[in-house]
């Protein structure tokens, strides 16, 4: 499929499925969210951001390196914001993640292929977390097997895949993995419960761990859409009212685009700096 298929079709279901939230709540949930950027909640959001950014360069550096990719500390992080920044605007989710693809396409062992296996490692271990915690975070709140089942089987299939891309890796190397791994998943769980204080609450656990496991799929663009219709769907048979819910999950949506706002600066940075060597 062209690229630019597949950028339409993302729009087209993005711009679907908030049609869709819109007509079953109403507008003014996804308008109430606006009241989540505060001053603090907004450092709350740089501030997961820049965790996230440390423990997936962490991650992100010991996968690129047993592909053969050598990739300094503070470069590793411009990477990775640089990526959650482009996850989050354009369409599909993975644009940022195909930018570092192409980036580092010449290096390592196999041309391509090593780049591929160290960013699909890098993303598969923070999937399966976050499936993996929503499971748990659904089981024991008594949600129904409806809910829990596709969360434990969704966990149990990108576990494989991260392990399949990780296979040969040192132990203590896979432990740093899954582990800085969990500390982002954390971090964005935290964001979320955050953008819920600030909204006024309740803090809803279940809530935040469905909104994110949707936006963990490439789906739409950056999340939106896909994040406030599982929401906004799945909110009765969790407790909760669905315009509150939806409510919840655009407040988030708002802050995770904060959080990677510092890639976008180093975008912009990269792209002066790349004009002004071509023009000596």
């Amino acid at each position: 499929m062209a690229p630019w298929i597949r950028r339409t079709v993302a729009l087209a279901t993005t711009v679907l499925l908030l049609w869709l939230t819109v007509r079953a709540v109403g507008s003014q949930a996804l308008l109430d969210a606006g009241a989540v950027l505060t001053p603090l909640a907004f450092f709350a959001a740089l501030t997961a951001g820049l965790v996230v950014a440390l423990s997936q360069a962490l991650r992100w550096r010991v996968l690129a390196a047993a592909q053969g990719i050598r990739i300094p500390f503070r470069q590793a992080v411009r990477d990775c914001y640089a990526s959650s920044f482009g996850n989050m605007v354009l369409p599909g989710g993975l644009g940022g993640d195909a930018a570092r693809l192409v980036v580092y396409r010449n290096e390592g062992r196999r041309r391509w292929w090593s780049p591929l296996v160290a960013v699909g490692a890098e993303r598969l271990s923070a999937t399966t977390w976050v499936f993996a915690t929503a499971a748990a975070v659904l089981t024991a709140a008594g949600a129904p097997p409806l809910l829990t089942l596709p969360a434990v089987l969704a966990a149990a299939v990108f576990l494989a895949a991260a392990v399949a891309c990780t296979r040969g890796m040192r132990a203590r190397r896979q432990l740093l993995v899954w582990s800085t791994s969990a500390v982002s998943v954390a971090a964005l769980v935290g964001l979320f419960l955050v953008a819920m204080a600030a909204l006024g609450g309740p803090v809803h656990a279940p809530v935040a761990l469905i909104g994110l496991a949707s936006m963990s799929l490439p789906i739409g663009a950056g999340g939106w859409g896909v994040r406030e219709f599982s929401v906004g769907a799945l909110a009765p048979t969790l407790g909760a009212e669905p315009d509150w819910a939806v409510t919840m999950a655009t407040g988030y949506g708002l802050l995770a685009t904060v959080s990677t706002l510092p890639g976008a600066v180093i975008l912009a940075w990269t792209a002066l700096r790349a004009r002004a060597d071509s023009s000596r």
